[in-house]
């Protein structure tokens, strides 16, 4: 068996996500979300968007044009970061009261957001379609992304012991505004 396609989408994902907007949008999450509950939702968001960029990447391309994904993306981003700044203190312990789905919910759609049309998964599938292996590549992005989201975690965890709750709230909100507007601005220019 040739490893070398897992090897490959292993190494890509690791290089391309380290820093990248959903490591800071995981590790923001999980400094206001239950850890595991992020972890479970980052996760599973980026094994279900690289499945699509491996199963049937190219016919959605085809489809729908990566300016409506990009459209989308940052509107949905700008509204949850001005949702997140008007939130009151109050507001913010019944979300967490709510339960551990709130957390899934948030990072798993942010996430999958954030991933489609993304450069990850657009390599994923200029992989899959050089290699022929798509199994290997699914693989290998997978194991990639589960040692990134386990770092992203931890570190969002640690940051939200240490610093205070109302300096998250806005930090949160206005990085999801940033990437908003950031999204929407690549595509006009």
């Amino acid at each position: 068996m040739d490893f070398a396609p897992l090897i490959s989408a292993f190494v890509l994902i690791s290089l391309t996500e380290l820093g990248d907007k959903t490591m800071i949008a995981v590790i923001t999450l999980s400094s206001k979300y239950p850890k595991r509950t992020v972890f479970l939702g980052s996760f599973l968001a980026l094994a279900a968007v690289t499945a699509v960029g491996v199963v049937i990447g190219e016919v959605l391309f085809q489809f729908v044009p990566s300016w409506i994904v990009g459209l989308a993306a940052g509107v949905v981003f700008i509204i949850f970061g001005i949702a997140t700044l008007i939130r009151k203190e109050e507001e913010e312990e019944v979300v967490k009261e709510r339960g551990r789905w709130g957390g899934f919910l948030t990072a798993f759609g942010f996430v999958a957001l954030m991933e489609l049309g993304d450069k990850t998964q657009l390599s994923v599938i200029t992989l899959s379609a050089e290699s022929g292996a798509a199994l290997m590549i699914f693989a290998g992005a997978v194991l990639g992304f589960l040692w990134l989201v386990v770092l992203e975690v931890s570190l969002g965890k640690v940051i939200g012991e240490k610093v205070p709750k109302n300096y998250i709230r806005i930090g949160c909100g206005l990085v999801f505004i940033i990437f908003g507007t950031v999204f929407l601005a690549q595509q006009f220019l």
